[in-house]
């Protein structure tokens, strides 16, 4: 887990860790990145990098819950159908990345983060977040994911549209917005 302090030396030092691990993810496998690379990139020294992070899959998972902060802001105001679009949007744009990531075997990490957030804001607005809950988006996430690095492998030929449009044929978005959307008293009442 990531131990990053609610002070600005700490923030910067992060900042400059997930800068230098996208700036590394672009160029090398995942598998083959190691703190040394991101120390030598980031300028930041080794036991900095250790009061901050365990590992470096703690930095995957701390740049995707940022991502997704801004992202879980939009499924508040956005339909199931609008958020998704958004959201394969947003893989798309970082599809290399994702596609480096899933080769080597870490896309737990960006699916735990979303559901991370997801929960966090329904928690937030009161609403009922329980098991089933949290099988659709563990769901939702990874059939996106999926679905993205389908795209990537089939040449990039599909929008953004025609990706949501595959989504919405898989789930039943009217189902899954009432069962994510309903106040935390119904949850007892059902």
């Amino acid at each position: 887990m990531y131990h990053i302090k609610n002070d600005k030396r700490c923030q910067k030092s992060a900042e400059r860790i997930g800068e230098a691990f996208r700036t590394i993810l672009a160029d090398k496998p995942l598998a083959e990145m190691t703190v040394t690379d991101i120390q030598k990139v980031s300028g930041v020294g080794r036991s900095t990098f250790y009061r901050l992070f365990d590992n470096i899959d703690d930095v995957l998972l701390y740049l995707a819950e940022e991502e997704f902060n801004g992202l879980v802001t939009l499924y508040k105001d956005l339909s199931w159908s609008g958020f998704t679009e958004h959201f394969i949007g947003n893989i798309m744009s970082e599809s290399r990345g994702l596609v480096n990531i899933a080769s080597s075997g870490k896309t737990h990490l960006i699916s735990k983060a979303l559901r991370i957030n997801l929960t966090q804001a329904a928690e937030t607005d009161n609403h009922a977040f329980d098991n089933v809950s949290k099988y659709m988006i563990a769901m939702f996430v990874g059939g996106c994911i999926s679905l993205v690095t389908a795209w990537d492998e089939n040449g990039r030929e599909e929008s953004i549209d025609e990706l949501a449009r595959l989504m919405q044929q898989a789930f039943n978005y009217g189902k899954i917005e009432k069962l994510l959307r309903r106040p935390a008293k119904a949850q007892a009442d059902e």
